[in-house]
């Protein structure tokens, strides 16, 4: 891990210095593979990937040229997240010798671990960080927050009470975390050498959406300024990283209605020369949910164990769009085709998604 970590500080260092930063666009790819958030749940994040035909029984990656696109959340709510992010490096060596390419876009909570917003770790994700420093290095912290308290408080009095409830707020690992999430640590220099959007032939691809006010961006130029704020450099916050109308955030494209939202649609598509743009950031059905008329793909199946395991991945081919629902191919209705069909044949794969089955309720109604 340390010597990765090397690796991918130098790629880091050696693209800021020079103004070039990764590729963000590809043409004539035949295959892609797309997957939502992962949310740390590493036992779903295999089983998916072996759905979507990407990876064996092993682990290892055996879908040659294919581009798998991972659209960010890897982090927070479940316990898994080294394990994933380990996995996701390997795949990334296997897949480029392969002729194939891992895209691990960052997502919102991605940037979240980086500048400090802990509010959604698992204790396991400490747990797991856990050094044989750990208790030193929390020794150290504590040592240094007392000091500061007494600065700002001289009749401050650190007694065994206040020492239980830092103990509770900043478990073993805690530190480690802290240090593997920095910007130049082990996690926090991967997710900086990668993209935020990226465009594979005619399909965008992000986490959260683009609103209004960043239409006038291009890819890279949103690609550049989410890394330089993740770096250190939040010129003005919220900034883009931090803005619920930024790439990271924005949920119009998954939550508005159509009325309010088509033109807009619209203007994304014509903006960056696409035909469909694909998010992930809002579960909602248990499945990929196609919007206005399979130009907006939502993608986000809520594959960890905290939103219900649902195991989906979509697949373009061609012109072909593909749901992947636990290993079953189902293909994804676009323009004015019915959408119960699709729903129905997802609920049978998902009976327990009670939000999928309100939704079919709802169209059988409109009938």
């Amino acid at each position: 891990m340390q010597r990765l970590c090397l690796v991918y500080s130098l790629i880091y260092f050696l693209s800021a210095f020079s103004g070039a930063w990764a590729d963000d666009q590809w043409q004539d790819v035949e295959r892609i593979v797309a997957v939502g958030d992962i949310h740390g749940d590493y036992r779903h994040f295999i089983e998916v990937l072996r759905d979507a035909g990407i990876i064996n029984r092993r682990g290892n990656w055996i879908a040659e040229e294919t581009h798998f696109v991972q659209l960010g959340d890897l982090p927070d709510r479940g316990p898994d997240t080294d394990k994933i992010i380990e996995h996701m490096q390997k795949l990334e060596r296997q897949a480029r010798r392969s002729g194939g390419m891992v895209h691990a876009l960052i997502g919102n909570h991605e940037a979240m671990n980086i500048y400090g917003d802990l509010r959604y770790v698992h204790p396991g994700e400490y747990a797991a960080l856990k050094s044989r420093r750990a208790r030193r290095l929390r020794d150290n912290l504590y040592t240094q927050a007392v000091s500061r308290l007494e600065l700002f408080d001289p009749e401050f009095v650190a007694d065994r009470a206040h020492r239980q409830q830092f103990d509770e707020d900043y478990p073993l690992g805690f530190v480690e975390h802290r240090m593997a999430w920095n910007a130049d640590g082990d996690f926090g220099s991967w997710v900086l050498a990668h993209n935020t959007m990226i465009k594979i032939n005619r399909v965008l691809f992000l986490h959260g959406g683009i609103a209004p006010d960043v239409l006038s961006m291009s890819i890279t130029e949103i690609n550049n300024q989410i890394r330089s704020e993740l770096s250190g450099n939040l010129a003005q916050a919220p900034g883009l990283t931090e803005s619920e109308t930024g790439p990271l955030w924005y949920r119009g494209l998954a939550n508005n209605d159509a009325e309010t939202e088509q033109a807009h649609v619209d203007a994304v598509l014509a903006h960056f020369a696409v035909d469909h743009i694909v998010i992930a950031h809002t579960p909602e059905f248990g499945t990929i949910v196609p919007r206005f008329g399979a130009k907006v793909l939502v993608i986000d199946t809520g594959i960890s164990e905290y939103y219900g395991a649902h195991l989906g991945s979509l697949l373009i081919e061609g012109e072909k769009l593909i749901t992947v629902q636990r290993g079953v191919a189902l293909t994804i209705p676009v323009g004015d085709e019915d959408l119960l069909p699709y729903y129905q044949s997802i609920a049978e794969l998902e009976p327990d998604s009670q939000a999928l089955r309100a939704l079919i309720s709802t169209l059988e109604e409109a009938r």
